[in-house]
């Protein structure tokens, strides 16, 4: 079964790869993303990179309130295809979209604050994936759980960039909107959930 599920995951995160190839090479980009392809290719990184963030925080609220601790094996995956999708997300904008003019990139930054937000979003989840490297965590210790709780604010800044660089009210920015609040609801009160849930039981 986890072996199905861990398959699963990596062809989440390779099968749009190989189809994004597939259209760049052969297929007819402004067909597929219309009449601005270099923003919406840019936005189909992202997204998908949220997607997968989306998919390893849903996997953290079940194991902890279903006690499966091979869930747990699930999450390096799907964490580290996330920022795989975001490391292109953000390498595509500033290659596409700004050249590497990195000046440009500094006055974008005071137009568009979401982009700060943006980048804070990469930082943090780019930090407790250094934990993943077997050195770095023996040197971190114990501090390497402190590190991770970044991940909890990472998926939160990026919910809120792109629902704030989308300009506008739509179904699907607000349903990540949902759940950034769901993930900080469950950080401050999932105890107490798990609590309610563990007396529900009893009776």
């Amino acid at each position: 079964m986890f072996n199905v599920l861990r398959l699963t995951i990596h062809c989440a995160g390779l099968l749009p790869l190989l189809w994004l190839g597939y259209i760049l090479n052969y297929g007819d980009i402004s067909l597929i993303f219309g009449a601005d392809p270099i923003k919406e290719l840019i936005h189909f990184l992202g997204l998908t990179a949220l997607y997968l963030f989306t998919a390893l925080f849903s996997l953290r609220i079940i194991n902890r309130l279903y006690g499966n601790g091979r869930l747990l094996t699930l999450h390096k995956p799907l964490g580290l295809w996330g920022l795989f999708w975001l490391t292109l997300h953000i390498l595509s904008y500033l290659a596409l979209e700004l050249a590497f003019d990195y000046r440009l990139f500094l006055n974008e930054i005071i137009k568009r604050p979401y982009l700060i937000v943006g980048v804070l979003a990469f930082v943090f989840f780019l930090l407790p994936a250094t934990s993943s490297i077997p050195m770095l965590r023996r040197k971190l210790a114990k501090n390497w759980f402190i590190l991770h709780q970044l991940s909890n604010l990472a998926i939160v800044l990026a919910i809120i960039h792109y629902y704030w660089s989308t300009k506008g009210i739509a179904l699907q920015p607000l349903i990540f909107l949902v759940f950034a609040i769901m993930v900080l609801a469950w950080k401050f009160f999932s105890n107490q959930i798990i609590a309610c849930k563990n007396k529900t039981r009893q009776f």
